[in-house]
This record gives C-alpha cells, sequence and structure tokens, in this order.
C-alpha cells in the first residue's frame, strides 16, 4: 500500500471564481460531531477529436466551464482520466518528437487508442479537479511505458492519482487522506485493458483480481479508513447494472467500503444502498460521463456525484449523498458541458433530467453559489 498521505483542505479559489455546493443532502447515517467533508466525484474524461481540437485551442475550460464551480465547492474533487498522458509516444508505443498541445493523430490521438498532453493535466487542476483515477480500459492505450509516462506526468503536473501503478510495483495501493473527519482510502480498478497486453501488471484488476481488491478494502477499513472505491466496470451503453456489478458491490460493502461510485458504461446507472459494517454504503454504479463527444442522449446525460462524510463511531461513514446533473451540449459546432436545470425549456435537458430521475429517484441536488 502507497504510503502517500496529504492533508486534504478546502481549495483556495481566486476571489472572483464562483464556488457552488449542494444545500441539502439525502441523509444516510448518523455522525458523531459536526465536521464533513465533501466529496464531488464526475465520470469519463474522454477527450474525443471534436473535444480536443476544442480544448486546445480555446483551453479545457471552455469544455467543462459550466462544472468548475461545483468542483471547487467540494473539498475533494475526483475524475476518471480515461486514457494515457504519455508525452511523445505513437499508437505503436514508439518515441518520436513531440508536437506540443495539438490534436495530431501520431501522438495525441482519440478512439480506439487515446493519448493527451500534459496540458490537459494543468487544465483539471485548474478546473478543480483534485484526484484522478486511472484504472481504465484505456490505461495501456501507449504500453506499458506509456503508462508509466501518464504517472510521471501526473506527479510533474501536482495532481494526485491512484490506479495504475508503475511497472514493478505491486498492483493494489490505496490514496490515502487525512481529513477532518478521519483517515480516507481510495482504492480504484478496471474490468480489462481491452485486449491490450498488461506485461508488468500495473492495472488493478477488480475481478481478475477480486481477492486483491477485497484484502485491501479490509486492510483499510481495519485502520479505520473510509475507503471510496472507484472500479471501471459494467457495459457499455447499459442503463442497469449487471450482475458482475451488483455483486462485487456486495462484496465490498461488506468488506467495509464505505462508498462505491463507479464508471465505464458511458451512461448514468442507479443508485443502491448496500448494507455495510459501519452502516449504509451508497453505490453508484455509473456516473456516465464527464465530457465526451458522445451525442445520443443517455450517453450525453451524467452525474456529479456528491458525498457529505462525517465521522462515525468506527470511522468516516456517508453522512448524504446525491448528485448534480451534467449533460453535454452539441448544439453548432462547439460541444460544451452545461448543468440542466428544471423548466430551462430546453427539451433535451428536460428529457435528460427525466431519464436521471427514473434511474435515481430522490437524489437530484440544486447548488447554491457564491
Amino acid at each position: 500500500m502507497r504510503a502517500l498521505v496529504f492533508a486534504l483542505s478546502l481549495l483556495v479559489s481566486p476571489a472572483a471564481a464562483q464556488v457552488c455546493a449542494p444545500a441539502d443532502l439525502p441523509a444516510l447515517n448518523g455522525c458523531v460531531g459536526r465536521a464533513r467533508v465533501s466529496i464531488a466525484i464526475a465520470g469519463d474524461v474522454l477527450v474525443h477529436r471534436a473535444l480536443a481540437w476544442r480544448g486546445y485551442a480555446r483551453g479545457f475550460a471552455s469544455l467543462w466551464g459550466a462544472a468548475e464551480p461545483a468542483l471547487r465547492g467540494a473539498d475533494l474533487a475526483i475524475a476518471n482520466l480515461e486514457g494515457p498522458v504519455a508525452p511523445g509516444f505513437q499508437r505503436d508505443g514508439r518515441r518520436v518528437a513531440d508536437p506540443g498541445p495539438v490534436f495530431d493523430d501520431v501522438v495525441y490521438t482519440e478512439y480506439p487508442r487515446f493519448n493527451y498532453h500534459p496540458v490537459l493535466i494543468r487544465a483539471l487542476r485548474a478546473a478543480g479537479v483534485d484526484v484522478v483515477t486511472t484504472a481504465n480500459n484505456h490505461a495501456m492505450d501507449r504500453g506499458a511505458a506509456g503508462a508509466d509516462a501518464t504517472l510521471r506526468a501526473l506527479d510533474a503536473g501536482g495532481l494526485a492519482h491512484v490506479g495504475t501503478v508503475a511497472g514493478g510495483q505491486a498492483p493494489w495501493r490505496a490514496l490515502r487522506l487525512r481529513t477532518s473527519v478521519g483517515p480516507l482510502a481510495l482504492v480504484a480498478c478496471s474490468f480489462g485493458t481491452n485486449g491490450l497486453a498488461d506485461p508488468r501488471h500495473q492495472v488493478p484488476r477488480c475481478y481478475d483480481d477480486r481477492a486483491g481488491l477485497l484484502a485491501l478494502v479490509r486492510a483499510e477499513a481495519a485502520r479505520g479508513a473510509g475507503v471510496l472505491v472507484l472500479p471501471h466496470w459494467g457495459q457499455e451503453y447499459a442503463l442497469e447494472p449487471d450482475r458482475s456489478q451488483q455483486a462485487l458491490a456486495r462484496d465490498l460493502a461488506a468488506a467495509g467500503a464505505m462508498a462505491v461510485v463507479g464508471t465505464h458504461p458511458h451512461v448514468p446507472q442507479p443508485w443502491e444502498d448496500l448494507r455495510g459494517p459501519r452502516g449504509l454504503v451508497p453505490v453508484v454504479y455509473s456516473t456516465g460521463n464527464f465530457v465526451a463527444a458522445q451525442p445520443p442522449l443517455e450517453r450525453a446525460t451524467a452525474q456529479l456525484a456528491w458525498l457529505s462524510l462525517c465521522a462515525g463511531a468506527q470511522g468516516p461513514v456517508v453522512a448524504g449523498a446525491g448528485y448534480v446533473p451534467l449533460q453535454m451540449e452539441f448544439a453548432g459546432a462547439d460541444p460544451s458541458l452545461t448543468l440542466p436545470r428544471p423548466g430551462s425549456g430546453d427539451p433535451r435537458q428536460e428529457a435528460g433530467l427525466a431519464l436521471l430521475a427514473r434511474l435515481i429517484p430522490g437524489r437530484a441536488l440544486s447548488l447554491s453559489c457564491r
């Protein structure tokens, strides 16, 4: 287990920057004391061609700026970095001259093998993201050396990460955080790597090494940590979790996980509250995308999962949880993220909100901004 520990505190934003947070969250567990820590968890950062062109030319805030106040409003903001950040690596893993922050379709590419320039790391940090998960099916899109280069780029850019490990390290490592409600441990894993080789076992596997995953969760919970598990799992474009997701969620809750928030299906999936040793464990089977060039309504609609943590009798628990609706807008030539609101008069926004309300009843949150 990694010994990376740092103090968690509210991000200090420029005076002019707006900060938003939910006023009330549906309650889950009882608390000891008044201290609270909020976590906002976004889905997949999937920078397809159209998004890359815009992001490199005009800044990535032009894509996701609408969500930045909410990311800044959380004490800890997390997103799934879907793909490598490996400067100078072609699709076949060979090194070439780095072209800089442009979509050249040689070094910096999209599906089926993504790769991003490190400017994306700086943009995520500037948006308020504190941690990214790197264990996903695109983690090996530039091979083992590209996975190592991604970790170096994240470290150089000052963005904390959990999931993939450098070649030669043990794959199961928690990112440990200290907070006012007690220690936290973040754990990430992936169902696979799209069939790409992982010769140095850098991507922890949710299912292939279920025993290793559950052992890590038990160990972190035993030391009093609140364990947030971030699995990359499920079936693409399926609006309901599959049996494998549900079974693993039950095992994670029984092992002592505080919460489980998944990615990969690229559409939102329902929530479930499971019983664990410390109380109720919210399971978000899929947040959906954060940003992606996938126009169908179900793929363009997503949730920013929001957890409020407090101290429990045996360690941190989730005091309350809900989601902030998100939607990618594709009108015109410039795709961008929006925060859909009831009564907007926009049929697409209303349809997205209705989809979320059907899948996840009673969890929608409204933001209060300052």
